[in-house]
């Protein structure tokens, strides 16, 4: 499997989708059906609190959003901002976090953080804001008046007067090119970012995206009209559809998807937007679970755990805690060919490099990282390893910045963090060593166990099928998910029972 391929398990509530490069998995998403992220909305929000002190205001988002949302006097669309806002800015790369682009360069615009907030908005006012980062914890969603529309090849922006090229593209006579096919076809409707995707891109392919995205725009100013009060305006795809979006490339060899409807919806929306993959569009019919067919389930186990090995016999630990994440680079059996100490550690710090930034990537380590090389005395071979690690990272979406190896080995680095880790999503703090280590969370498991009533269900011979799980599991069953096994119920004519068995660890159960 030394391909390119996304995987799409979306059979049942919660839809995971595996990105697989080369054989190995790089990235994962899940998208829960009860619990599906914001970046990207827009809404109507009415302004519930100001606070001068930090230069911010609270708002509401109406109906669905629980807590009220961070705006930072930087992502306030003023009246005087309009078209001359980004005549002076360079556009950063557009594929990372799209739905965020004017805000990034909003917040680049020194003058606007002069602006005071008590100045631009007072409680009852009512904003157009988008989200730029969901709830975290006890922190609401972070959004910005400065909002952005990402299509296949572009990314439109109504608040700018520019139009940019993503720095991946090299080529002066391509960004040329694609910036004039822009330039013509957008008229004077504001701005657009050209996303690396765009680079090679025929023409009309190219139009085709603008005048998508023009007409996005005008159907969100339709809406906009009809919503009263706080309230949703426009929501951003489901995780499927924006991932063949914002993934799909030449190199994506096929997109497999388990689940009939969403392949048909998928289907649909390449054939419309994104003509030229939509062969590559695969209905997985398979016996096996697909993400036990294409071997993506045994690397999710390993995803969350501490320890990483490393195929020479070294390591990686990855801790990670509140204020930063430390990953330590461990030899272990690794000796190398010879007594040579120093060519040794070298070789083992650059295998880490390749696992470090792989494992950024899947479990979506964001905030402050430090990386803990095993010492090198030798300065040429410090930096050879700091090349290595910035070349392995130049495949991460995320924006990176990444501080020289220290004369101790080691590496300060920052991650954008933009949705929750794959810890965060997973996992919980073990209520049986009071947080010392993590367990699979509730949610967790109570998707794993539809998975498995799915997978084996209709092989059971009894009538009555049981389903064996600690008591908070089975709360989430018999609640939230009840619909769900009401509709295996019909489609297998079983009767499914979940049994809540006190004695149970939260991540035991039988079906």
């Amino acid at each position: 499997m030394g391909q390119n391929i996304l995987v799409v398990n979306a059979e049942g509530p919660e839809t995971r989708v595996a990105v697989v490069e080369q054989g190995a998995l790089a990235e994962l998403f899940v998208e829960r059906k009860h619990d599906r992220g914001l970046v990207g909305n827009i809404y109507r929000g009415k302004v519930t609190r100001v606070l001068p002190g930090m230069q911010a205001a609270f708002v509401d988002l109406g109906k669905g959003v629980e807590r009220a949302a961070f705006l930072y006097v930087g992502d306030v669309l003023g009246a005087d901002d309009g078209k001359k806002l980004f005549d002076d800015v360079e556009i950063e790369d557009g594929d990372e976090a799209p739905e965020a682009a004017a805000s990034r360069i909003a917040r680049s615009k020194k003058h606007l953080a002069q602006r005071k907030i008590e100045d631009l908005l007072k409680p009852g006012n009512e904003v157009l804001v988008q989200v730029v980062k969901d709830p975290m914890g006890l922190k609401g969603a972070r959004v910005t008046g400065y909002l952005s529309l990402p299509g296949r090849y572009s990314v439109y922006m109504p608040a700018v007067n520019q139009v940019g090229v993503s720095r991946r593209i090299a080529s002066d006579k391509e960004r040329k090119r694609l910036r004039e096919i822009v330039m013509e076809a957008r008229g004077k409707q504001g701005g657009f970012v050209l996303r690396t995707a765009a680079e090679g891109t025929a023409d009309q392919e190219v139009r085709d995206d603008v005048e998508y995205l023009l007409r996005l725009w005008k159907e969100i100013g339709r809406r906009e009209e009809q919503v009263k009060g706080a309230g949703l305006i426009y929501g951003e795809l489901d995780l499927a559809l924006r991932l063949v979006r914002d993934l799909v490339r030449e190199e994506t060899t096929e997109v497999h998807i388990d689940d009939e409807d969403q392949y048909n919806r998928v289907r649909r929306f390449t054939e419309t937007f994104l003509p030229r993959y939509a062969e590559r569009i695969k209905r997985y019919e398979g016996r096996r679970p697909i993400f036990d067919h294409f071997n993506i389930e045994p690397a999710l186990r390993t995803a969350v755990s501490r320890r990483v090995p490393l195929r020479s016999g070294g390591s990686l630990v990855i801790d990670q805690g509140e204020a930063l994440t430390a990953i330590d680079v461990n030899t272990g059996s690794f000796t190398g060919s010879n007594n040579d100490l120093e060519e040794t550690v070298t070789r083992n710090n650059l295998e880490a490099c390749e696992e470090v930034a792989r494992q950024l990537r899947l479990r979506n380590i964001g905030g402050i990282i430090v990386i803990d090389f095993i010492d090198m005395d030798k300065e040429g071979n410090r930096k050879k390893v700091w090349d290595a690690f910035q070349k392995a990272l130049s495949k991460d979406r995320a924006r990176c910045n990444v501080t020289k190896i220290s004369e101790l080995g080691l590496v300060e680095m920052t991650r954008k963090r933009t949705r929750e880790s794959l810890s965060q999503l997973l996992t919980e703090p073990c209520p049986m060593c009071e947080g010392a280590a993590v367990v699979k969370s509730t949610t967790t498991v109570a998707y794993e166990i539809l998975r498995e009533v799915r997978r084996s269900g209709g092989q059971v011979d009894n009538e009555k099928v049981e389903i064996e799980c600690a008591p908070k599991v089975a709360e989430i069953l018999n609640a939230r998910e009840r619909d769900y096994l009401d509709g295996l119920e019909k489609k297998f004519q079983k009767s499914l029972v979940v049994v809540a068995q006190k004695s149970w660890k939260p991540d035991q159960f039988r079906v």
